[in-house]
Parts: structure tokens; C-alpha cells; sequence
């Protein structure tokens, strides 16, 4: 076969250089869209708006950022969509997003692909943010990694064997949502017992809030204070602060110790705001996590990360994603 001439490689490099995806992160206040050019890894730009407002609901905003950064001068190959609560990645629906109002079995990539004309991926946001930190940030030259968001509420994502892993219809990896303690606390699912009721954010606040109503001396003013401020108490000595801690961190190590028991990964990786608080949580894990651990096999060479990314995981976890399935 003849070899192309120099003008028609000119050409074919600028047909392949006009190409644009726009990636989403939507969460329960906020949706952050952004624009990459596919030759090269940065996204051009990044915008965000309200989730919803008193008069629209969640789909127009999202239309509306998607259509006020839609490229002039490029062709758009597709949108992906990283979406809170449990996504049908085979359907491209939301299943359930408590913070969404409306969205239960909600067909978000249909409409978006109906409103575009381009091809959507809808996947869950813990699990894009694995991506990303897999592709490009704490996971880099791994193929078996744990990531979890340790923030408000606890989630995640797995890659295994170099794949992310989905389970039959995509709401596989709900990390937060093994039980612990059949007769624990009470979950924001509503079950209980559950990891996250423990180890996020919320777990740590409704601990403390409890334990003031019950009369637990503690130097904190308010009867419901939130972590930051329980982290910032536990800092200077609080009892209970430093107690709730604790606790987060014990069952964080046995909640870790079952995940790599199941999936042997080489780097478990912590994002979220939670993770933030350095040693008051991550000490209390590490003896945890040697305590309950089956063998220090599963210790030896694993390393143990911040994710790198911050809020931008998921953007750049859905682009990596879409790019694969094109």
C-alpha cells in the first residue's frame, strides 16, 4: 500500500486534533463540567454551577453548562458523567441519588444523548475518582488498587487486574455498605451498621452529637458540631474529639483489612475530606488494620496513599473512561 503524502498526514492530523470531551462531576449542590481536547491530559477549562436552583430542576442546569461550554471550533465525541448514589453503567440511569431530587431510575444518559446527539457514559463518581488517581494521580503503575472517599459519606472504587471493576450491572464497589456491626449505628442508607457509619464524616459527627446529649464532657461548644471542628477540638486534647477519632480510625482498619482480604490490591489510596485529618485518623487505622489483617502478606510492598487529584479526580477519571470506550 502506498505510504500517505506529507499532505495528506497534515491532514489527517488536523482531523484528529479537532476533537473535544466534556466530562461532568454531579453532586448533590454543585456540577462541575469540563473540556478536554483529546491530544492532550489537562482539560482545557473548568466551570461549575448549581445542581439545582428553586426553578430548575437538576437536568436543564446540567444541560445548560454542557451547552454554555460547548466547543465552536471542535467536534465533541462524547460526554461522560461522573453521578452520585448507584448508576446502571449498562442503561446509563441513575438508580438511586438521594441528593438529587427526582433522580430514581432516572434515565441521564438517554436524555443527555438525546439533548446532544453524542455519545454519554453515566458511571458512579467514587469510582471515575478511582480512575483518575488509577490513570493519573496516587495509583500511577498500579493495576490493582482500592481507592476510597472518606468525606460526608464513605464510597469508592476498585480497578483489579488492570479493569474497573462494575459487578453485572455497574453497582458493584458500594464500599461504604458492608456491614461492620449488625446492631450499629444507623446508616444515611438506612440500614445499619454499615462501614460508613463509622469511618465518613457524618459517622464521626452523629458519634460526638450523640455522646453530648448522653453529657460526655467535651470543650466543644456546639451540641452538633461538625468534623472539621471536631477535628480542630481532637487537635488540642478534646477527649471526645480524640475519641471519635479513634473510633473512626479501628473501624476504618477492619473495614480496609475485609477489602484486602477480597481483593489483594498493591495500593489502597484515601481522598476525601476526612482523610485530610493526618494521624488522628490514619494512626488509630494503621494498628487496626495490622490487628485485623489475616497475614502480613497482604502489608508486604502495598502501598498506602493520598489521592493526588483532589476535587478534580472525577473529571479527569470520566475522560480517561470515555476515551476507553469510544
Amino acid at each position: 500500500m502506498e505510504a500517505p503524502s506529507t499532505q495528506q498526514n497534515s491532514l489527517y492530523a488536523i482531523i484528529i486534533y479537532m476533537d473535544a470531551i466534556i466530562t461532568l462531576d454531579i453532586g448533590g449542590t454543585n456540577t462541575r463540567c469540563a473540556v478536554f481536547h483529546t491530544e492532550q491530559d489537562d482539560p482545557v477549562l473548568i466551570d461549575r454551577t448549581a445542581t439545582t436552583t428553586e426553578n430548575e430542576i437538576a437536568i436543564e442546569r446540567i444541560a445548560q453548562i454542557i451547552e454554555k461550554n460547548w466547543p465552536k471550533d471542535r467536534q465533541v465525541l462524547g460526554i461522560a458523567a461522573a453521578a452520585p448514589g448507584s448508576v446502571d453503567v449498562v442503561q446509563n440511569k441513575i438508580i438511586l441519588a438521594p441528593n438529587v431530587p427526582g433522580w430514581k431510575d432516572y434515565p441521564l444518559g438517554d436524555l443527555l444523548a438525546q439533548r446532544f446527539g453524542v455519545k454519554v457514559l453515566v458511571n458512579n463518581d467514587a469510582r471515575m475518582a478511582a480512575v483518575g488517581e488509577w490513570k493519573r494521580g496516587a495509583g500511577r503503575g498500579h493495576n490493582d488498587i482500592v481507592y476510597f472517599t472518606v468525606s460526608t459519606g464513605l464510597g469508592g472504587g476498585v480497578i483489579t487486574g488492570g479493569q474497573i471493576l462494575h459487578g453485572a450491572l455497574g453497582i458493584a464497589t458500594e464500599l461504604g455498605h458492608i456491614v461492620l456491626q449488625d446492631d450499629g449505628p444507623a446508616c444515611g442508607c438506612g440500614k445499619f451498621g454499615h462501614f460508613e457509619a463509622f469511618s465518613s464524616g457524618t459517622g464521626i459527627h452523629n458519634y460526638v452529637s450523640q455522646k453530648i446529649k448522653e453529657g460526655s464532657p467535651t470543650a466543644l461548644k456546639s451540641p452538633s458540631p461538625n468534623t472539621k471542628e471536631i477535628a480542630e477540638a481532637a487537635m488540642v486534647g478534646d477527649a471526645l474529639a480524640l475519641e471519635a477519632f479513634n473510633r473512626a480510625g479501628y473501624y476504618l482498619g477492619i473495614g480496609v483489612a475485609n477489602y484486602l482480604h477480597i481483593f489483594n490490591p498493591s495500593c489502597v489510596i484515601f481522598g476525601g475530606g476526612v482523610s485530610q485529618s493526618g494521624d488522628l485518623i490514619f494512626k488509630p487505622f494503621r494498628e487496626s488494620l495490622e490487628k485485623h489483617v489475616l497475614s502480613p502478606t497482604y502489608l508486604a510492598n502495598l502501598k498506602i496513599a493520598l489521592a493526588e487529584l483532589g476535587d478534580n479526580a472525577g473529571l479527569i477519571g470520566t475522560y480517561e473512561y470515555i476515551k476507553q470506550n469510544l
